[in-house]
């Protein structure tokens, strides 16, 4: 059955932003350009050159005492995440969250599963309220993804203000898009796609989370290759 978002989640999840466009290569809600953001300039200079390292399975922060909601994805989708090793604790803690907070966003694709969902644990301000309507398209047209998607490429800049700017690319060639209820693909892998990159605020908040506020995005982008 298609789950559609009501306003009221939408206002009441207080954040988000584009993380991933339509599953695949689509394009649906990445229109309009967002704003510059503050500190993306030279984001990443107080980072040495990234080697990319696989990460293992299901990551979170060690001993810093956050109680986190379980996030659940299926079998069928490989969400890889080759992460540069840090030595900096707040930019490894940003690499963390940024890796949740896409994982939050797959698991509302997968099961559209809305009430359930930990989105505005790792996303708030602008980015959540279009995440969320990203979502609710997502849900209307009764898609879901399966493949693997890859993202790579980082780099931290922490701000003052316990801020940090996040720039990565995203490799979408392995993912394909199905019916939700029928599993009929919809779209293949597309494996000529060009990758994409994003470049996002994150603020630490209250619980010690660092969390997506702002994010802009260039599709089909150089920097990628």
């Amino acid at each position: 059955m298609k789950r559609r978002l009501a306003g009221s989640a939408v206002a009441g999840m207080v954040a988000a932003s584009l993380l991933l466009t339509a599953c695949s290569s689509d394009g649906e809600g990445d229109e309009g350009a967002a704003a510059p953001i503050e500190g993306a300039d030279g984001a990443g200079e107080a980072t040495s050159e990234p080697e990319p390292e696989e990460t293992a399975e299901d990551p979170t922060p060690e001993d810093d005492d956050i109680d986190r909601p379980e996030i659940r994805l299926p079998e069928d989708l490989n969400l890889i995440f080759d992460k540069p090793e840090v030595e900096e604790a707040d930019e490894a803690a940003v690499l963390v969250d940024a890796e949740w907070q896409v994982k939050s966003i797959y698991e509302v694709i997968s099961y559209h599963d809305v009430e359930g969902s930990s989105v505005s644990f790792y996303t708030q301000g602008q980015a959540l309220l279009e995440n969320m309507e990203m979502l609710d398209r997502i849900l209307e047209r009764g898609i879901t993804t399966s493949g693997e998607i890859r993202y790579y490429d980082y780099e931290v800049n922490i701000l003052p203000g316990e801020a940090a700017v996040l720039t990565y690319c995203r490799d979408f060639t392995g993912s394909v898009t199905h019916d939700f209820s029928t599993r009929e693909v919809v779209q293949e892998a597309d494996p000529d796609a060009l990758p994409t990159r994003y470049v996002a605020r994150l603020e630490k908040g209250d619980q010690g989370v660092w969390q997506t506020v702002e994010e802009e995005l260039e599709r089909e982008s150089s920097q990628c290759l």
